[in-house]
């Protein structure tokens, strides 16, 4: 969901840097690319503040949550459009997110998608959050289809590898270059400049830097 859906990133990273300087803890670029974009919060928490004892995390974590609930997120350009025209063609969509259901909940009301996806998993419906792919093999099971058959955008390193390890074909949407070392198929800076084309041929595919959805009911994204 963030950074893929909404852009977000900014107002995560304020919520953690900004609790994390209010208890005294030093956080650096590396670390927000590599423990906060993309993982679930309990990760975060653990990486950020470990030393401190549970009682004290449940209290730093709510802080944070509540810096982000309240925030109000634009949504990455072309994607509404995008999720338009893959529902006129009856592509089932899921959203895999390391937030919690309340806040994914607040997000897709804020901009009228409440009715945009058929499985939504959040960090709570699995044991292993992302890189782990256990939240992308839930969500190709609860829409019917084996985890090679689905097509993911992600904007993190841990997000990527979690697709990827899945079995799924990953595409790579944001500035960050290096998700293609991760095993992003290809970059996209936002869904504006992904090429989308209608065919009445063969599967829906992700081919030559862009995506063909077929007409036809088809249940995987071919790979070039």
């Amino acid at each position: 969901m963030d950074g893929v859906l909404i852009q977000s990133r900014e107002v995560i990273e304020f919520a953690w840097t900004t609790v994390a300087r209010h208890h005294g803890v030093a956080v650096n670029q590396a670390f927000i690319d590599d423990h906060i974009h993309g993982r679930p919060g309990g990760h975060t928490l653990q990486a950020l503040f470990g030393q401190f004892d549970e009682q004290k995390r449940l209290m730093i974590k709510k802080e944070v949550d509540a810096i982000e609930q309240v925030s109000t997120c634009a949504l990455v350009p072309g994607v509404a459009t995008f999720i338009a025209q893959l529902k006129a063609c009856a592509v089932p969509l899921a959203l895999v997110t390391s937030s919690w259901r309340a806040r994914v909940d607040n997000v897709l009301q804020q901009h009228d998608l409440t009715s945009a996806f058929d499985s939504i998993i959040c960090r709570d419906d699995v044991r292993r959050g992302k890189p782990a792919p256990d939240a992308y093999r839930l969500a190709a099971a609860q829409l019917e289809r084996q985890s090679d058959e689905c097509l993911v955008f992600e904007d993190s390193v841990s997000g990527v590898r979690a697709a990827v390890s899945s079995g799924a074909l990953c595409i790579g949407i944001g500035d960050d270059q290096t998700l293609t070392a991760h095993g992003a198929e290809q970059m996209h800076e936002d869904f504006t400049v992904l090429p989308v084309s209608l065919t009445e041929l063969g599967a829906h595919a992700y081919a030559d830097g862009g995506l063909f959805i077929s007409g036809r009911v088809a249940q995987r994204f071919a790979r070039s």
